[in-house]
């Protein structure tokens, strides 16, 4: 199940990296990222040019070696490894 982070401010970075770690630790074989499209837009921007800046494989979006699932249905700040 996917746990909602707040995700503004300062430290954008970190704290993605954070939950996303977290996410890691917590869900035994993880299979995607899902995220909100508006703060993944917010993460192309922030984290391009960086070695861990989403990646497109083929045409599936990758993050921290995970397909990434836009869902518009959650909350702005959401970010889930699943």
């Amino acid at each position: 199940m996917g746990k909602t982070y707040e995700v503004g401010g300062d430290f954008f970075r970190e704290k993605i990296i954070a939950a996303v770690f977290y996410g890691f630790r917590t869900i035994k074989n993880p299979v995607s990222i899902t995220v909100h499209p508006e703060l993944m837009m917010r993460i192309r921007d922030d984290f391009k040019d960086k070695v861990i800046a989403p990646k497109n494989v083929g045409d599936v979006e990758m993050l921290f070696g995970l397909p990434v699932i836009e869902d518009a249905t959650k909350e702005k700040d959401y970010i889930s490894v699943n």
